[in-house]
């Protein structure tokens, strides 16, 4: 029932919209840019015979798909519409390429080497042409959800619980759930189709906290600042020194947590900085945010005449805490993959979803695959293939949820947030 060739011109109208996010505005959603594709993607979910489909002051937009069937549950689907500003996010220029083998060469001397798609041999790969983001990281979720959407209005005889469908703004930069309402959205479970292979489903992020340190000197002319310039500026690297230098994100994987600078300007006067510090461990992680504060005391008693401030900003937990309240949930998640033909791997993701968010405030929200390669890169890749497995993942999600929410339908109203 997957239409291979409608998911990819749907997939490769969307990524055309530039939907960077700017981590710098104070604006909801932070681009007004991701408004475009927003209007879009709301006349395509009342296309779809959608009802109450809104687009909220904040960007988000969600719909609702009524149930066929008795089966009272209310299961969500949620991808986000921004790309990461890492890197040009437009004008997207999507290529498709019918992969035989060998590197990928785009322009700009960007390279989509052979070692990256070994398993994508006779693949139809879809690209950008090397001078921007392609953006499968979130479209592809939301190209997979749409054509989810289509197949059940194709096919009315599919039976399926009520659909809660949303798309979101600025996941890329941390705020995509910042003003989601779960008590409107309805759902008492859902997905983020967020993740890269199909085989996935997420249920670990780091515990997540983004310092920001401010140091205050004593700025002096050059030429009189003996014994009384304090250079915010020289505080500032003495900090950077007293980091562990082999535990940042180049030189850590898996499950090991980090310490990185993401920011830092100033003058001798004034400095900021802005970190991240990730660990899977929530007390390893309030040992690292423990530590930083040590340095700037230790910093403090060295240059008594300046003023150091740090502001912890703690961002979101690991989920997987709240998954064992539901383990059910995870074991019919893997049961959807199995059906797509795959081997299910339950796995973490070292960094956070909008689903992180989420589950931590009580709509327990795992991640699935969107099929895409080589995030936040200009040589991003996305699979025609691997969507289409995706896309059957979500149709066996429903299928499976349909069979066996009955089963479960006192521990569903007990774990929902809307009951």
């Amino acid at each position: 029932m997957i239409n291979a060739n409608r998911l990819k011109e749907t997939f490769l109208e969307i990524v055309q919209y530039d939907t960077g996010s700017d981590p710098k505005s104070v604006t909801s959603p932070s681009t007004e840019k991701q408004l475009k594709l927003a209007k879009v993607l709301v006349s395509k979910l009342k296309n779809l015979g959608l009802e109450s489909v809104v687009l909220d002051q904040y960007g988000i937009v969600c719909g609702t798909l009524p149930g066929n069937c008795k089966n009272d549950v209310k299961i969500g689907f949620i991808a986000h519409m921004d790309t990461s500003p890492d890197v040009a996010t437009g004008p997207v220029k999507p290529q498709v390429h019918d992969y035989k083998g060998g590197d990928i060469r785009l322009k700009n001397n960007v390279v989509i080497a052979a070692d990256d798609l070994k398993k994508y041999k006779n693949h139809t790969l879809l690209t950008s042409d090397g001078t921007t983001l392609l953006g499968a990281d979130d479209k592809a979720g939301v190209a997979e959800i749409l054509e989810m959407l289509q197949i059940l209005k194709d096919n009315p005889s599919i039976p399926h619980p009520e659909l809660k469908i949303a798309f979101t703004p600025d996941e890329e930069i941390g705020r995509g759930t910042e003003n989601f309402d779960i008590e409107a959205f309805g759902a008492d479970i859902a997905y983020t189709v967020d993740g890269s292979s199909p085989t996935d489903i997420d249920t670990e992020t780091f515990n997540a906290f983004n310092p920001q340190i401010t140091i205050t000197g004593i700025p002096v002319h050059t030429g009189y600042a003996y014994h009384k310039m304090v250079s915010a500026i020289e505080i500032a690297n003495r900090f950077m020194d007293a980091l562990p230098a082999d535990e940042t994100p180049a030189e850590t994987k898996e499950k090991e947590g980090y310490f990185h600078v993401l920011n830092i300007s100033g003058t001798p006067e004034k400095v900021k900085m802005d970190m991240l510090v990730r660990d899977f461990d929530y007390k390893k992680a309030q040992k690292r945010i423990a530590f930083l504060h040590s340095i700037c005391e230790d910093l403090e008693r060295r240059y008594p005449q300046a003023k150091i401030e740090i502001k912890d900003n703690e961002k979101y937990h690991n989920m997987n805490e709240k998954f064992a309240a539901f383990p059910e949930m995870i074991e019919l998640t893997k049961q959807a993959v199995k059906m797509t033909g795959l081997v299910p791997q339950e796995t973490y993701v070292r960094g956070g979803t909008d689903g992180a968010e989420l589950t931590l405030r009580g709509l327990l929200t795992p991640n699935l695959g969107a099929g895409g390669e080589n995030f936040h890169a200009l040589n991003e890749f996305v699979s025609l293939g691997v969507m289409v497995q995706c896309v059957q993942n979500l149709l066996n999600i429903i299928q499976l949820w349909n069979e066996q929410a009955p089963h479960l339908t006192a521990k569903i109203k007990k774990i929902s947030p809307c009951r």
